[in-house]
């Protein structure tokens, strides 16, 4: 998938939820789109950074859902998780965590990293592999594997 496909889909599934009058997937995707055109006006920019304007929109969508069910509204979080699965349809599938710890070892040996001073280097590699992984999992993974 390079960057025209995963821009052009957004919008050609924004078309479809115009004309299937589907609301809610329709606002969905207009903030998706909002936020890339954000950054860049035109929309032509990696495909990768497009993943990461839309993992982040993902991320402050689970945040929110998370805050919303502490203070007990139930029926406003489920409206949200319903958002939230309309925006992880344009990421890619998240790697487990068996297999997330198999590639930290493997960049880990490939770097020659042996200490925590190393962190920065094998954390860099891990995300520009993972976008879409999480970055706290990802950081303590990677310190373990050093220590």
């Amino acid at each position: 998938m390079n960057t025209e496909n995963l821009y052009a889909k957004i919008n050609k599934d924004l078309q479809t939820a115009m004309k299937e009058k589907n609301e809610q997937r329709l606002g969905v995707l207009r903030m998706v789109k909002s936020r890339v055109l954000y950054v860049n006006a035109r929309g032509d920019m990696p495909e990768s950074e497009i993943i990461k304007i839309v993992s982040k929109y993902a991320k402050e969508l689970k945040e929110s859902i998370e805050e919303i069910k502490k203070l007990g509204r139930a029926d406003e979080a489920a409206v949200l998780e319903q958002e939230l699965a309309i925006v992880q349809e344009y990421l890619p599938k998240e790697v487990s965590g068996d297999d997330l710890k198999a590639a930290i070892k493997a960049i880990i040996a490939q770097l020659g990293a042996t200490t925590i001073k190393d962190m920065g280097k094998v954390m860099k590699e891990v995300q520009a592999k993972f976008p879409t992984s999480d970055g706290k999992a990802v950081s303590q993974m990677v310190r373990e594997a050093l220590q």
